[in-house]
């Protein structure tokens, strides 16, 4: 077993490709995601564990496991993780709410894994939440055309595309489906299959579906109970459709190590989508749409200026360094193509960047406002720029108090 981290190879460039629209295919998503389903008593929580400690240890992470426990079970897991040596962070809850928090702080790099345990918890809880707010007591047909995409948006879609290793558990159902019988001329109802109970897409997201039972021969004298897992979908192919009896991390390294392999940054190759919603709007919501966009675009140039103020040497290369920790490109035209929205959420981290980079502070003005500031040393002629920008708001700033006084 690998006891290192996974080491990202060097940012790789697209020349091969004409216009860097299309880019070499590579791992851009080295992340291992997957669910393990089954009824009470299966395993699954077990298993997911031991595949989470597995995990930690082939990763070589430093980091506690969060897990998000919606069964108030995780403390039964205390002895296993205490033997790895592994420091573990738990949320209790239901809510969809929480949970889309812990994973938006995830993605601030508190951990390196998630387990959540079970996810079926959250639907029914979601499901529930929502039937009361629409004071309803059974769903009608209307009702999923906001469930599915709320759903969607608040947990399917961030965990497929969160940058980190994310593990959840189901409880099992049966489908049904009906048949006629011939002998008597009656519809008949009978199991057709296990399904997961969420959201029907939702089991699928991961790179790996595994179908945990157990099973049990207690009327002999040699009474035996043990579980085995089944691979019901691997997207490397390696393990799909093989059955595992009482498994543990080794059994699933394989396509571990397969998901993990040869790993390239994403933001070295992948350019930010455009916005579809462009293609069905009106010519005036159009023109607001870039008017709306251009506001931005100026507000962004400001603020770079604002940052850093020269256009060349030291001050570009901030500049541009800070375009590519937010948006993960230095592409001024690839970016005017992103959403308003976006790029509001955009002006605001960059600011915060620029902050934790040491290279620019927030003070408050005389009237009660905030300002960034810039807080690099002067570059180039002497006031601090390098194209005939005047770095005024670094200056005045030592003095607050005379420049609101009047003048005589």
């Amino acid at each position: 077993m690998q006891t290192t981290a996974t080491k990202v190879r060097p940012r790789e460039t697209v020349k091969d490709t004409p216009d860097n629209f299309f880019t070499p295919i590579g791992n851009t998503k080295p992340y291992f995601k997957a669910a393990f389903q089954g009824f009470a008593g299966s395993g699954k929580t077990f298993t997911a564990a031991q595949v989470a400690i597995g995990l930690h240890k082939r990763i070589g992470s430093k980091k506690p496991i969060v897990i998000f426990d919606t069964e108030q079970a995780s403390k039964f897991l205390k002895p296993m993780f205490s033997e790895a040596g592994i420091e573990v962070l738990v949320r209790e809850s239901k809510s969809l709410a929480d949970l889309k928090q812990t994973m938006e702080k995830m993605r601030t790099g508190i951990s390196d894994i998630l387990l959540i345990d079970s996810i079926s918890h959250v639907w029914e809880g979601f499901l529930q939440a929502y039937a009361e707010k629409v004071r309803r007591t059974r769903l009608e047909f209307q009702d999923w055309g906001v469930i599915k995409p709320t759903w969607k948006r608040e947990f399917s879609d961030p965990f497929v595309r969160d940058q980190y290793h994310a593990i959840f558990t189901g409880r099992a159902g049966y489908e049904y489906d009906n048949e006629k019988n011939e002998e008597t001329g009656k519809r008949e109802i009978f199991k057709s299959g296990i399904k997961m109970k969420v959201e029907g897409e939702t089991a699928y997201e991961p790179d790996m579906l595994v179908l945990m039972e157990r099973f049990e021969e207690v009327l002999q004298d040699d009474k035996k109970v043990w579980r085995e897992a089944t691979v019901i979908k691997d997207r490397s192919t390696l393990l799909d459709g093989r059955t595992f009896k009482n498994p543990d991390y080794t059994n699933f390294s394989p396509a571990v190590d397969a998901l993990l392999d040869d790993p390239i940054p994403r933001d070295a190759t992948i350019l930010p989508e455009s916005d579809t919603g462009l293609l069905f709007r009106t010519e005036e919501e159009k023109a607001e749409w870039r008017r709306e966009r251009d506001k931005w675009m100026e507000e962004l140039d400001g603020l770079l200026i604002r940052i850093a103020p020269g256009a060349v040497g030291r001050d570009k290369q901030l500049k541009l360094d800070l375009l590519d920790r937010v948006f993960g490109t230095t592409s001024m035209t690839a970016i005017g193509e992103l959403r308003p929205e976006r790029l509001a959420e955009g002006y605001k981290k960059l600011g915060m960047e620029a902050v934790e980079m040491g290279i620019a502070e927030i003070i408050n003005l005389p009237d009660g406002r905030k300002r960034l500031v810039s807080k690099l040393p002067p570059n180039g002629n002497g006031n601090g720029n390098g194209n005939g920008h005047v770095h005024t708001e670094e200056k005045s700033m030592p003095a607050p108090a005379k420049k609101g006084a009047k003048k005589k």
